[in-house]
């Protein structure tokens, strides 16, 4: 394990830590324990192409999912990918930025109301749809921001739960403007553009599929362009150290005020194009609960790496959906496994998939060169 310096004017003042480790050669920083090493296998085969193949092939089957599903199948898969947007973006704060917010359901709710008076009363357009949704996201998320992120700790997440539960209450009380406890139903989904082909029309699965595919890997690739830049850096040493980036000069709420924009603009784009899919809103976005909901799925997936999110909701919504047809107690089979994730993988899923691959890495390397020593 060595250490490695970024570059640029972080060099000489601060680095966070990020873990490094060489491999025949190769020199990995990486703060995302999903990570695979491009270790040489005794066959000679490097590791790193086998993975890009083994990524090949994954994008094919994602590609082919509509045209193999249908129906409800179809909207599950986008559910899924919707709500992947949503804990990534809550993943800005917990993961880079170590802050835990239960008022980030709001966010989300803010983007599926918008959402919907936009398409029932104004435009159809789902261009306009999303730059709404990012914009107004990011300035109710600099709003409140400016407001919460001047306490810390427990104070933080007492006063998100109590933000998230007075915007629910808003809404419950204005009936003729929200549909107040019986939501707003009948959201047509959006369009391209006026007289659109049908094989544009996000009427279909698949090309409703698609766009909540693009707008994921455009996420992803943006959280990947963070996490390699200098201001990913300073998140980093945020979330380990905030006295110590104030003491080095850094503004730290700026930083963050930065990071609580950038999710609560995703977290809007993911609640506008689910209620776009459902057709379909209710206060109960709102509500402390679905904030708690997104929480665990960040936990159980692991928030030190890229994808942990995007595991963890799909563990989520899976249980969800197979364990809510069996039985009423459904809370309490998930519950269970939430524990048995903490007690054994508390720094979740993907990380302990990633560290047991490493080490069966490090044996078949240490038997490689057993081998190749008894041979010469």
């Amino acid at each position: 394990m060595t250490t490695c310096q970024p570059s640029g004017f972080l060099r000489d003042r601060f680095w966070p830590g990020r873990a490094c480790r060489v491999r025949n050669g190769h020199d990995l920083c990486r703060t995302d324990p999903f990570y695979a090493f491009p270790a040489t296998g005794p066959d000679g085969r490097s590791e790193a192409n086998v993975n890009r193949y083994l990524f090949y092939i994954f994008a094919l089957l994602v590609l082919a999912l509509p045209h193999v599903t249908r129906g409800t199948q179809t909207e599950f898969a986008i559910e899924l990918i919707l709500t992947g947007i949503f804990a990534l973006s809550l993943n800005i704060l917990i993961g880079r930025l170590g802050l835990i917010s239960f008022g980030h359901g709001m966010f989300f709710g803010v983007g599926a109301y918008l959402a919907a008076f936009q398409l029932r009363y104004m435009t159809d357009n789902l261009f306009l749809l999303l730059i709404v949704a990012v914009l107004v996201g990011a300035l109710i998320a600099l709003l409140v921001g400016a407001l919460v992120l001047r306490l810390g700790g427990v104070g933080f997440v007492m006063i998100t739960i109590a933000m998230c539960q007075l915007v629910y209450v808003l809404i419950l009380s204005t009936q003729t403007l929200s549909g107040g406890i019986n939501g707003l139903t009948s959201i047509p989904r959006p369009t391209f553009w006026k007289d659109a082909p049908s094989l544009l029309s996000l009427d279909t699965g698949a090309t409703f599929f698609y766009v909540a595919l693009a707008c994921l890997v455009s996420f992803i690739w943006l959280l990947k362009r963070l996490d390699a830049s200098e201001m990913g850096a300073v998140f980093e040493g945020i979330r380990q150290n905030p006295a110590r980036m104030l003491a080095l000069g850094y503004p730290v709420r700026a930083f963050q005020l930065a990071g609580f924009v950038m999710a609560g603009s995703a977290a809007a784009v993911a609640g506008a194009l689910h209620a776009s899919l459902f057709g379909f809103v209710d206060p109960t976005v709102f509500f402390w609960t679905t904030s708690g909901e997104v929480i665990l799925m960040v936990i159980l997936g692991g928030a030190t790496a890229l994808y942990g999110p995007l595991v963890g909701a799909a563990i989520f919504l899976s249980l969800f959906h197979y364990l809510s047809g069996l039985t009423d107690h459904w809370r309490l089979v998930l519950g269970l496994v939430f524990v048995g994730v903490v007690l054994y993988a508390p720094r979740g899923l993907v990380p302990l998939l990633a560290d047991s691959r490493t080490r069966w890495l490090e044996r078949r390397a240490s038997v490689s060169k057993i081998q190749s020593g008894v041979k010469s």
